[in-house]
């Protein structure tokens, strides 16, 4: 069943394209953003010694932007369910993509901390931006795979950097390198204009904001199923931390992968992930038509078991064919992974008002980032020390506790706001 708005947005929106136009904007703005904080990263061995830094000082700086990112997403997100998903998104945008450009700039610690905490701070629009986009232009029973898609950008973004900046970097310098990623960000914009302008993209009128309050379940942001979609969310997609961040070390320490072959092989971890959002959105959305009261409480427990592949690494990296068998369970780690960020915001956006919908985003992204923040310097003590397999069961481990979580949290709503047809005035 649709609500009024939901019937409204079907007349407005008869072309796929015209449907559909402001989801593939925010892929594009999360493969933007992707591509923003990754190429520190990609290039840091040659930005450190040019500007005579520790790696101690680098890792302060990564400090510094989690940190920021951390807490702008929830900040985020609430302005967008407050002012307006258009202007706040555009407002982010253009301050992460000069926080991006000044990069260039840099030239000592200070400043790259500065510029890596404003960077973090515009990013943690992102997200909050695609799941509000999602609940404002999609009906329900396309929510799930456009939250999939939007989501996906990230994970474009993260496999197809290296071989964007790269060239560019070894070209005309690590500086230009970060002057691209700014004037990306500024064809972003224009792209976000002409979607306004177009009326591809219009904000929800105010009786349409109505009929979203008086159809929620609860008025508050704050409820046990908020806390339930936060706990699975963080928890069950910590196993990302460990692919983008802990596995070219592993791959490196343990299989003695050159940096030329990490370069061939890193895009195959974030290719599972961007597969397990498309495929787990199809799917969610599959199930909710033919059961729209259900809950994805038993698929949380699968993932959960499948999880624990993850723990065969050690075996694979002695079997005959170390690096491709290594490689299959990061992919299938990720695309796990995947499942569990689908689902959980599929279940919010079920469950919970769909005027804190940015808001959910942005609080669920950033239990993600605490957990991240936790883990890695733990995960990097291990690998000190060589207990490879102590962090492989660590990360298996993580998403049965947040499933556990989520069955112990979450709530039947009383009222399924989304799915309650409402009369038209």
């Amino acid at each position: 069943m649709q609500t009024a708005a939901d019937e409204k947005l079907a007349i407005q929106s008869p072309s796929a394209i015209r449907q559909w136009a402001p989801c593939i904007a925010m892929l594009l703005l999360g493969f933007l953003s992707y591509v923003d904080r990754s190429v520190l990263a990609i290039l840091s061995p040659t930005i450190l010694a040019a500007l005579h830094l520790s790696a101690t000082q680098y890792g302060y700086a990564i400090l510094v932007f989690s940190l920021c990112y951390m807490l702008a997403n929830p900040i985020w997100g609430f302005l967008m369910d407050r002012a307006g998903l258009w202007l706040t998104t555009l407002i982010a945008v253009l301050i992460w993509s000069i926080a991006s450009g000044s990069h260039g700039l840099i030239l000592g610690f200070v400043s790259l901390a500065i510029a890596r905490g404003v960077l973090g701070f515009g990013e943690g629009a992102t997200f909050p931006a695609s799941l509000k986009t999602v609940t404002e232009t999609l009906p329900v029973s396309k929510r799930s795979f456009g939250l999939g898609v939007s989501y996906s950008g990230g994970s474009l973004g993260a496999a197809l950097t290296p071989l964007l900046i790269t060239p560019i970097a070894i070209r005309y310098g690590w500086r230009y390198a970060f002057a691209l990623t700014a004037i990306f960000g500024l064809a972003w914009i224009v792209l976000w204009f002409f979607l306004r302008a177009s009326g591809w993209y219009s904000a929800p009128s105010t009786t349409e904001r109505e009929l979203d309050t008086v159809n929620s379940p609860s008025p508050s942001r704050w409820s046990r199923n908020l806390f339930a979609v936060i706990s699975v969310y963080g928890l069950g997609a910590a196993p990302l931390a460990f692919g983008l961040y802990a596995a070219p070390l592993y791959l490196t320490r343990i299989l003695h992968l050159s940096q030329i072959n990490l370069g061939h092989l890193l895009w195959l971890p974030p290719a599972g992930w961007e597969a397990g959002y498309l495929f787990f959105g199809h799917i969610a959305d599959r199930r909710r038509r033919r059961k729209p009261d259900s809950r994805p409480g038993p698929l949380f427990a699968l993932f959960s078991v499948a999880g624990f592949l993850i723990t065969l690494a050690p075996a694979a990296a002695r079997s005959q064919h170390p690096v491709a068998a290594t490689m299959l369970l990061f992919f299938l780690q990720m695309f796990i992974a995947g499942g569990f960020v689908v689902f959980a915001l599929s279940d919010g956006m079920a469950t919970l008002p769909k005027q804190h919908s940015a808001f959910l985003a942005g609080i669920s992204i950033s239990s993600w980032a605490l957990v991240t923040g936790i883990l890695m310097p733990i995960f990097g003590h291990f690998f000190d020390q060589g207990r490879y397999t102590l962090t492989f069961w660590i990360v298996a481990c993580l998403p049965p506790l947040g499933t556990a979580c989520w069955k112990i949290l979450s709530k039947k709503p009383s009222l399924q706001s989304e799915e309650k047809p409402v009369a038209m005035q």
